[in-house]
């Protein structure tokens, strides 16, 4: 590691993503195994899809309709952006460049950096949304970024290329010719194939259900590297606290379960077998059925015992 002074915070995050003495990286038989295990277990499924027309699976589809089906279904094909959406996605930005620029710069730069290339990217990207504000939003939005960026530096070391840390990284693996395509976008690995740390970093608070994303993350790079991760961790910009996990044949076990589960939903609900069931939870806040779902509605009133 690095030897420039750390403050409390980053000492804590080193010691939680520091390698133990006796790590031992995964065989290439694991990877072997998980996957003849997934493709049995996919297999029934697989068969109703093509190169032409696969089933793509993806962290948010798992998360949504493992969630609540109505809102995975309503959500599919449209997308509305709001302050809090893409105060993640410019924060993302800025601490992609923060992490790329050797020459050191304050938060704001860096804020100012993400927001012009976000504003100068393609139409219907949250380009629009942001020039959809008003300056007194855009001001504040700024604000808020410039904070959880000058969180991000003060809890992280800076990264060393020894390391070789990768943001904003992309894996995929295709099963069954193309027909089933797993595909991952993970915000910041570090490490070599075999001790990979794969790291998500959240401006919100840390959930349980992030560790289910992550594994799902796990299982795409053991599938695609055929060696497994050797630590999976969210890091929470909000809470300056990091939360991780070793990966291991349980980890990613757990994994290949919930994947099969979520694809045997994904293709009922894809080809209207049966009527979406409803949940209510966190994604009430933003779905755009709340104003007419009973369900959401006694969540979003807190009159959860209705």
């Amino acid at each position: 590691m690095s030897d420039a002074p750390h403050n409390p915070i980053q000492t804590m995050v080193l010691n939680v993503l520091a390698k133990r003495g006796d790590f031992v990286p995964s065989s290439p038989e694991l990877a072997t195994e998980v996957e003849e295990h997934l493709c049995d277990a996919l297999s029934p499924i697989a068969e109703h899809y093509s190169t032409s027309n696969p089933l793509w699976i993806t962290k948010h589809a798992l998360s949504t309709v493992h969630g609540c089906e109505a809102h995975h279904v309503a959500s599919r094909d449209s997308f509305a952006w709001t302050i809090a959406s893409v105060r993640g996605t410019v924060a993302h930005k800025a601490i992609e460049i923060l992490i790329n620029t050797r020459t050191p710069r304050s938060p704001g730069e860096y804020v100012d950096d993400a927001l012009d290339r976000i504003v100068a990217s393609e139409r219907g990207t949250a380009s629009d949304f942001i020039a959809s504000l008003s300056p007194a939003d855009q001001a504040d939005l700024r604000s808020q970024v410039v904070d959880l960026v000058t969180k991000y530096e003060d809890s992280f070391p800076k990264l060393e290329m020894r390391w070789r840390p990768v943001v904003e990284s992309n894996a995929k693996v295709e099963l069954f010719g193309g027909a089933v395509v797993m595909s991952t976008r993970a915000d910041l690995v570090i490490g070599a194939p075999g001790s990979k740390v794969i790291i998500d970093i959240k401006s919100s608070r840390i959930m349980a259900s992030y560790r289910e994303d992550l594994r799902f993350y796990s299982l795409v790079e053991t599938l695609r590297s055929r060696q497994s991760p050797r630590l999976t961790a969210t890091f929470s910009l909000e809470t300056q606290r990091i939360d991780a996990e070793d990966v291991s044949l349980s980890t990613l076990s757990v994994a290949v379960h919930r994947l099969v589960q979520g694809a045997q939903l994904l293709h009922e609900l894809d080809q209207e077998k049966r009527a979406p069931s409803r949940r209510s939870g966190s994604t009430c806040y933003w779905c755009p059925l709340a104003a007419t779902c009973n369900e959401g509605q006694e969540f979003l009133t807190g009159d959860r015992d209705a």
